[in-house]
């Protein structure tokens, strides 16, 4: 296949020239479009009237009422987006449009003044615009309005009215507090006297007599006794544990800890004297040998040291467990008289848990009065300072030129939206034309035009060669594809069925033959062989059966009356590509070279059948026949990269069925026949 062959994905549909000859091709059709449209735009631009649009911006704030201990009562609504959507919701609502109306004399500004408010509503909310902008808190109140002072006075009007209504709600929601104010004060004082009076009662019935610290006095001697006691166990836990440790040591013979535990300075100093004992009878046991009587008089000394020690020890024990005697005496009594207390006081308890419950429900009552009386102070002072949750961050001002553009520019931008209309209708025309054209679309796809066929209502007629135009046309294409070249094989195939191959292959052989060059035209078209019909002959042995090896090359080819050798199909039933990608094929193909000058083979559509890409491989060349602007691109482009693929030879693309009328309107001029055309 040509090196030129350009992939489908870089093909460039993007020309100049040629968008420039299909609009001045289309140049009547542009005008009216152009025309049309524009009057029709005009018309509404100079019966449009003018409107003036003025904006005010407020910043809503959620103003709450300062009682930081009520906001069960006041509600505790916490500020957020759904805030200022709601009161964009406020700001369009029906009841404020109504107050704006009134105030501001808006059936005056139209001229409608005996209209009433409700029937201006539905042109008020038309000319009002409300937006929050982005998730802020500033809202922009718009007016429009064809005089720019009333769209600016409505703007301001409207934002006042709603701060007024803000305002309103604001001192209904404090006096409805104040009043249940009232209510709930009075209900809590009865209630904390009546709680007050029963504590006092309950006591004195059951005799609960009150000491220090307002506690009752069997609680407090219980608590005494519990204070007194726990340093006593203490202590006892401290000398018993000193004892058992001594006791360990001594039965363990550990004398270091035995001073650790006690420190005593008596046992610290005869801990030293053993000591010196001790050194002193290894100093002499070196000096003199064990029966020296220095050594056994220091050996006496060592052990008296020892027996000290011991006596000592037996001491501290003593002095302990006195000690812890004496503890668990006070313990012991202690103990005795707090048991004694809590048998005496078992039927107080159960007395005391209802009084601590009345005190407990007293003293809830009296918190929960103290905190209204608190916050009362702070409601009066709110009642006659009620301010509206939002604040005028900038007032509406009478708008210098009008909201809409002007005239001008609309019939400006008028004018070229027509124009781009028609330019746009001209396009969408065009592109329902999705097939080739002429000759530069050929080109952008890396290929050579070879020629084009004129459209006849008969193409296969015997008289259609004696015509001046038709014959030239197929002279351009022998001399395009065929002259001056060793080519002997060539295939003629086609994207899609019912493109012109069969009639170009007919009267291309019928011009060769014209030309006195002997000629074999073989039907490989498996699926609707025409040319056996063209030639009026039957059925019979052909290719399949000579690749199969049924019948010889001699006996499968037959004359025709146009002079010209013919190959027929033959049996279906032997269709195996196999057999076509089989050498076979190619030394049928050699040893017909040898008997024809130009060997024509009629194929079938690339895209549906794969016998022909299999025939492509081995030809001379590849004829591709395209139906005029009727072929998509895209099937070209699809059978030009299958056959890329394999590398097949094409030679170029023939346009068939080409009115030649049309066809100078879709061309520059150079294309073959265009001086004909007429």
């Amino acid at each position: 296949m040509s090196s030129q062959y350009i992939q489908p994905d870089q093909i460039n549909e993007f020309d100049i020239r040629e968008i420039v000859l299909t609009l001045w091709r289309h140049r009547l059709l542009i005008i009216i479009i152009t025309c049309s449209t524009f009057l029709v735009a005009l018309a509404f631009i100079l019966t449009r009237p003018v409107y003036y649009k003025a904006t005010a911006s407020i910043m809503v704030e959620k103003g709450e009422l300062n009682l930081p201990d009520f906001a069960e009562v006041k509600g505790g609504e916490q500020f957020g987006n759904f805030t200022v959507q709601t009161e964009v919701k406020v700001l369009t609502s029906s009841d404020l449009a109504l107050r704006t109306i009134d105030v501001a004399k808006y059936g005056e500004k139209l001229g409608r003044v005996d209209m009433e408010p409700q029937a201006l509503l539905g042109a008020f909310a038309g000319a009002l615009s409300v937006s929050a902008q982005g998730s802020s808190k500033i809202i922009d109140v718009t007016f429009q309005s064809a005089n720019a002072q009333d769209a600016a006075l409505i703007a301001n009007t409207h934002v006042e009215q709603y701060q007024n209504l803000q305002i309103e709600n604001k001192q209904k929601e404090v006096n409805n507090l104040s009043e249940w104010f009232h209510g709930k004060v009075s209900d809590l004082k009865d209630d904390v006297v009546e709680k007050s009076q029963a504590v006092e009662a309950y006591r004195a019935k059951e005799n609960l007599a009150i000491g220090k610290g307002s506690e009752e006095i069997f609680l407090q001697e219980i608590s005494d006794l519990s204070a007194q006691l726990t340093p006593i166990q203490v202590r006892r836990f401290d000398v018993e544990s000193k004892i058992q440790a001594l006791e360990i040591a001594m039965k363990e013979g550990v004398v270091d800890n035995i001073v650790t535990l006690t420190s005593s300075p008596n046992i610290v100093s005869l801990k030293q004297q053993e000591a010196e004992a001790k050194l002193q009878v290894q100093e002499l046991r070196s000096r003199y040998g064990s029966k020296n009587p220095k050594l056994m008089a220091a050996q006496n000394a060592l052990a008296q040291a020892r027996q000290s020690i011991s006596t000592e020890i037996e001491k501290q024990l003593e002095t302990l467990r006195a000690e812890k005697a004496a503890f668990d005496a006070q313990e012991e009594l202690l103990a005795k008289r707090l048991e004694e207390i809590k048998y005496t006081t078992a039927a107080q308890r159960e007395k005391l848990i209802h009084l601590k419950t009345l005190m407990v429900e007293r003293d809830a009552s009296q918190k929960q009065l103290d905190s209204f009386l608190a916050n009362y102070e702070s409601l009066q002072s709110q009642i006659n300072f009620a301010q509206p949750d939002a604040s005028v961050i900038s007032k509406a001002i009478a708008p210098v030129w009008p909201s809409n553009p002007s005239k001008a520019l609309l019939v400006v931008v008028a004018a070229l939206l027509s124009g781009a209309l028609a330019c746009t209708v001209v396009f969408a025309i065009e592109m329902l034309r999705s097939g080739l054209r002429n000759y530069e679309d050929i080109r952008r796809m890396g290929l050579k035009p070879i020629g084009i066929l004129p459209e006849y209502s008969d193409p296969t007629s015997d008289s259609l060669m004696a015509r001046s135009n038709h014959r030239e046309a197929i002279k351009k294409i022998y001399v395009a594809a065929f002259a001056g070249t060793t080519r002997k094989s060539i295939l003629f195939s086609s994207a899609l069925p019912q493109e012109g191959r069969t009639t170009l292959v007919y009267n291309l052989a019928h011009y060769l033959v014209s030309l006195n060059k002997k000629v074999l035209v073989i039907d490989a078209d498996f699926v609707k062989p025409m040319l056996t019909h063209l030639c009026k002959i039957e059925e019979g042995p052909g290719l399949m059966e000579v690749l199969n090896g049924v019948t010889k090359i001699q006996d499968a080819i037959i004359s025709t009356s146009m002079g010209f050798s013919l190959m027929r199909r033959g049996d279906m039933v032997r269709l195996s590509p196999e057999g076509m990608a089989s050498h076979n094929f190619d030394e049928m193909i050699d040893f017909l070279k040898g008997s024809f000058d130009y060997i024509l083979i009629d194929s079938g559509p690339v895209l549906s059948h794969s016998e022909s890409e299999v025939l492509s491989k081995k030809v001379d060349g590849v004829i591709i026949v395209t139906h005029w602007m009727k072929t998509s691109k895209r099937n070209v482009l699809n059978m030009l990269a299958a056959l890329h693929d394999i590398s097949a030879p094409v030679l170029g693309i023939v346009l068939n069925n080409v009115d030649l009328d049309r066809y100078k309107k879709v061309t520059s001029g150079s294309d073959f026949l265009m001086a004909r055309a007429g």
